[in-house]
């Protein structure tokens, strides 16, 4: 990855973590853990955990509010746009855990 992609996903994540915390469920916390942008900086792909709850309705509702959250990014970027966000449920973090607590 170049640098002035690596400096975009950087930015783009350090926005998003602040944002994602206005659509977590009660009981839920969402956590922000790779972006990943295509070369044109048109697509974003936003790796995120949901960590307590219901994980799966959790994940539905960001899903189900992405449009808002991409409006509320592109208020925060200094670009002359705003990336499309694509997300997916990142259970490698969740899935280590489980390990964790099995080998203890």
């Amino acid at each position: 990855m170049n640098l002035r992609l690596e400096k975009f996903s950087s930015m783009v994540k350090k926005q998003l973590g602040p944002i994602m915390l206005n659509y977590q469920l009660p009981g839920t916390s969402t956590s922000v853990n790779s972006v990943k942008i295509s070369p044109d900086l048109k697509i974003a792909h936003i790796y995120v955990s949901v960590f307590g709850g219901d994980t799966e309705r959790g994940f539905e509702n960001i899903i189900r509010n992405r449009g808002e959250i991409s409006r509320n990014l592109a208020g925060k970027l200094e670009s002359k746009f705003s990336p499309s966000l694509t997300f997916h449920l990142d259970t490698g973090q969740s899935e280590a855990e489980k390990i964790e607590e099995l080998l203890k």
